[in-house]
């Protein structure tokens, strides 16, 4: 299996860029390896980190031009942009409009049995009266065919005046009201394991998820496995490896020396967020 290009991926994709900051010439070269603009590297390190166990790399091809003995110190480089990026105000505003979207709805308040008596009377009179109207259009030996249905629409509007109507009964308020109450108590479960989960204006949580997902699908990379030619193809000789997700073979690509200079910034970030 070719050797490819390995850089601790959520690291890898800002780096050239922070908050305006001039970046040195190393950093601001891998950048343009990569072909990313600022603006993309600032979605792309976004939408890895919120989506906890992502970590897309992009410029796969380009990197193959990065020296091997390189690869381990740029990680070094660019873990101290994608941390700093992780304090802007920036990355801070993305995080809360994110918080936002996962916020628990609340569960919408039940109508009363007059009301939804109201409102289905209203959905059956418009339909008869369509029905009535397109029954007047058609051609004589046709228009039997409606009354079957009209007829059931109009035994559908008696049955709704019917005093012995249960769906429209006082108990019924009773019962959706206690139904209510019950969505309301868990939405306030809900809104309190959100607030944990996701705090206001620190996104420390969020990052620390990503990081504990990167040790621990990284954690039991074989960098002594073998690989075989199959049809063109460079497949691991065992099946458990080739069932492995992208970012343990673009570790053992990579390389230990790389992976480990990832785990060992992942693991020095994430202690000090504990």
């Amino acid at each position: 299996m070719k050797k490819l290009f390995f850089l601790f991926p959520f690291l890898l994709i800002t780096i050239g860029f922070y908050a305006g900051h001039v970046i040195d010439d190393n950093a601001n070269t891998l950048l343009k390896t990569i072909k990313l603009s600022e603006n993309e590297a600032k979605n792309i390190i976004f939408s890895d980190i919120s989506s906890a166990s992502s970590f897309y790399l992009p410029g796969i091809k380009e990197l193959k031009s990065v020296a091997e003995n390189d690869r381990a110190s740029q990680v070094q480089v660019v873990g101290k942009y994608v941390k700093d990026f992780t304090t802007t105000e920036d990355f801070k505003k993305r995080y809360n409009e994110f918080r936002e979207s996962k916020k628990p709805s609340p569960p919408e308040k039940p109508k009363t049995a007059e009301e939804l008596k109201k409102e289905n009377k209203e959905s059956l009179e418009k339909s008869l009266e369509e029905m009535k109207t397109t029954k007047a259009s058609m051609p004589a030996d046709q228009q039997a065919m409606f009354d079957e249905t009209i007829k059931m629409l109009e035994e559908q509007l008696k049955e709704l005046d019917d005093p012995n109507n249960s769906m429209y009964s006082p108990e019924m308020d009773v019962y959706m009201q206690q139904s209510y109450d019950l969505q309301m108590e868990q939405h306030k479960k809900d809104i309190i394991d959100w607030e944990t989960k996701y705090p206001a204006n620190n996104p420390n949580a969020l990052i620390k998820t990503w990081l504990e997902s990167f040790l621990e699908q990284t954690k039991d990379v074989d960098f002594n496995a073998q690989t075989a030619i199959d049809k063109n193809r460079t497949l691991f000789v065992k099946q458990e490896y080739e069932r492995k997700n992208n970012l343990w073979k673009l570790c053992y690509r990579g390389g230990k020396e790389t992976t480990e200079a990832g785990r060992k910034f992942a693991q020095s970030w994430l202690n000090e967020l504990n």
